[in-house]
């Protein structure tokens, strides 16, 4: 069995794109909610809200990568 990452809610995520008629092949989003269990396949899938505003509903499986929220370039910079 593979690890899964479950990052918290707020956690920006780099994942794998599973549409591959996408040109973006690693998009970043933010986790917005709780992870939730397929009770049959037992995979974990996590809410990700998209740079667009769009949500995905994500295989925690195609995450490459956790930053907590607070890091510096998720920080407002300061005003014009």
């Amino acid at each position: 069995m593979t690890y899964q990452p479950r990052p918290v809610s707020g956690a920006i995520v780099t994942y794998l794109n599973p549409n591959v008629f996408d040109p973006v092949v690693f998009p970043h989003g933010v986790i917005t909610g709780p992870h939730v269990v397929d009770p049959e396949t037992h995979r974990s899938w996590v809410p990700v809200l998209r740079p667009d505003r769009t949500m995905v509903v994500l295989d925690a499986a195609n995450i490459v990568e956790v930053r907590p929220a607070h890091d510096s370039w998720a920080e407002p910079g300061p005003a014009a």
